[in-house]
């Protein structure tokens, strides 16, 4: 085998190893976007009904603020994670 059929196939390697690599980051990409919009509908259910109660009841009033806070940081994830998948999710 030559040197530059050594390089070539060593060049095939790695592309074939970056394109598993690429794979696998995908995959996560999309399980990571799942989750999170799993959670943001768990938790605008929490909000939903902690609603009515937040005028009257000083721990639902937290509750919602954390829950509120919770939404902003899922939909953050969740814009990088489609972000990350090239806007398609």
């Amino acid at each position: 085998m030559s040197e530059s059929e050594k390089h070539l196939a060593a060049a095939k390697s790695r592309l074939l190893s970056l394109a598993g690599i690429a794979a696998k980051t995908e995959a996560t990409e999309r399980n990571i976007l799942a989750a999170a919009e799993a959670r943001l509908k768990l938790v605008q259910a929490d909000l939903d009904r902690l609603a009515p109660r937040v005028n009257l009841d000083p721990a639902a009033a937290d509750q919602y603020v954390a829950a509120t806070t919770e939404i902003g940081h899922l939909r953050m994830v969740i814009a990088r994670a489609i972000a990350a998948l090239g806007g398609a999710a």
